[in-house]
């Protein structure tokens, strides 16, 4: 006992030694209504080898106890600030975070995640290592409660089934970090889309920039529980699609193949013999197509249930991107030049268009 008490003074010794050598950092995220998901986050932070200097919170109006988990949190944490801005969208929250934020390096994650008791640490050691770093990708796995939210995070997280390529990594704001001076420089997250971090992601991808992709920087989030918070989130994530008309080339090839079934229906009212035709292509582009990695998902659970699970999350996934992505479309239609100028605005200067 007394051995490991000394070398616990020694190892605690050490880590406030490299914290005082350690650039500052502010963590910020942002929550609305997420009072559980909220507690999870706050509650993994006293847990980090390494401290944030400063953690500022920016809440939408929240009235579901968000606010109060929050109050109880800065309470025994005095580094927690917290901004209200009631009906400010995602971009906008992050926005007012990270200009309000007094340090340089910003780390960014998601009010519902559960922080590896390491994640600080590891996002911050290459700006240590490096001055010159400017972005730092880390990852994130699934921590799901039931079957369905594994063949969620399964079917839709990256580096699940197959290994993740550094070089082609987009990094999320559930795990990233960047300096204050090139969120200035890309002009901050565009507040005129709802999905921000993606447009965010595909200016930096046309940047030269110092980065790096750190793996094992971790946090833990749980999926989507039902079908139909599956089709919201999906329907919500191709909004950006629609109102850009950037990188849609996916969820094109879906609208024509739902369109293509839904003209051989109406043609198999007059000549039934085209309902045929009609269950093929349907087999073809909502079974056969996902049937592959259904297999794969279901050997990796070691569940047959995951199959015909898997197969029902895909026509979600599908589904939601094509009902946002026509939603968002026709918004775009009846604004046309504002969508058109708040993008080329945006993106045009690094030539992304």
């Amino acid at each position: 006992m007394h051995v490991r008490k000394k070398s616990d003074q020694r190892h605690g010794k050490r880590r406030r030694a490299e914290a005082a050598k350690s650039p500052p950092v502010s963590l910020v995220t942002t929550v609305f209504d997420a009072c559980d998901g909220c507690a999870t986050f706050l509650d993994s932070l006293p847990q980090q080898t390494r401290m944030p200097d400063e953690i500022v919170i920016v809440d939408a109006g929240s009235t579901d106890g968000t606010l109060e988990v929050i109050h109880r949190a800065m309470e025994r944490n005095e580094r927690i600030r917290l901004i209200e801005r009631p009906g400010t969208n995602i971009a906008q929250g992050r926005n007012i975070g990270v200009g309000a934020a007094t340090n340089e390096i910003i780390l960014s994650t998601d009010s519902g995640c559960r922080l590896d008791p390491n994640w600080v640490e590891r996002m911050v050691r290459p700006f240590e290592e490096d001055p010159g770093m400017e972005l730092v990708a880390g990852f994130y796995k699934i921590a799901p409660e039931s079957l369905t939210e594994a063949v969620v995070g399964t079917a839709t997280m990256r580096g699940a089934l197959d290994p993740v390529d550094p070089d082609e990594f987009n990094p999320s704001c559930r795990s990233m970090a960047y300096t204050k001076e090139l969120w200035e420089r890309v002009g901050g997250f565009p507040e005129f889309i709802k999905v921000d971090d993606t447009l965010f992601n595909f200016k930096l991808r046309r940047m030269q920039l110092n980065r790096r992709f750190v793996p094992d920087a971790i946090v833990h989030w749980r999926p989507r529980s039902t079908l139909a918070s599956i089709y919201r989130q999906f329907r919500h994530y191709a909004s950006w699609r629609g109102h850009t008309q950037l990188d849609a080339e996916g969820i094109r090839y879906n609208v024509r193949n739902l369109a293509a079934c839904l003209v051989l229906a109406l043609v198999g009212i007059w000549f039934p013999v085209v309902w045929w035709l009609l269950l093929a292509s349907a087999l073809y582009f909502y079974v056969f197509s996902f049937h592959h990695k259904s297999i794969r998902i279901a050997r990796k659970l070691v569940t047959w249930r995951a199959y015909p699970l898997s197969i029902l999350v895909h026509w979600a996934i599908v589904f939601g991107g094509i009902s946002g992505y026509i939603s968002a479309t026709f918004q775009r239609l009846g604004d046309r030049e504002r969508y058109r100028r708040c993008t080329e605005a945006y993106l045009a200067p690094f030539g992304a268009l």
